[in-house]
């Protein structure tokens, strides 16, 4: 037989239950904080990403204004689902800038 009291072994059980219990409620908080957190900062990424596209957007109707040979880009369909359009094989978002990037020599337009 042990020569610690049942009573007091119990105390020392429930305590230790107790902090436990403490111990993973504070983790869950923390981990929900954290969760909280997470989901905001998505949401203002989503939302970088929605300005970002719509300022390119922009971008390239203007430069379409100003190169004949570059057609309007439409905005994609279906929104900001995340997805980046791709663009068809051949076709080519700013002529000059693929042309300075291979190393050919192309004029300046007059304005």
């Amino acid at each position: 037989m042990s020569n610690v009291p049942e009573g007091n072994a119990l105390d020392e059980l429930r305590a230790a239950y107790h902090e436990q219990l403490t111990r993973l409620a504070a983790e869950r908080d923390a981990a929900r904080r954290q969760a909280r957190r997470a989901q905001a900062q998505a949401d203002v990424a989503r939302a970088d990403l929605a300005s970002l596209r719509s300022s390119v957007q922009r971008l390239l109707n203007a430069a379409a204004r100003h190169l004949p040979d570059l057609p309007p880009v439409e905005a994609p369909a279906g929104g900001t689902d995340g997805a980046t359009p791709e663009l068809p094989a051949g076709r080519r978002a700013l002529p000059a800038a693929a042309d300075a990037a291979g190393g050919k020599a192309r004029p300046a337009r007059a304005a």
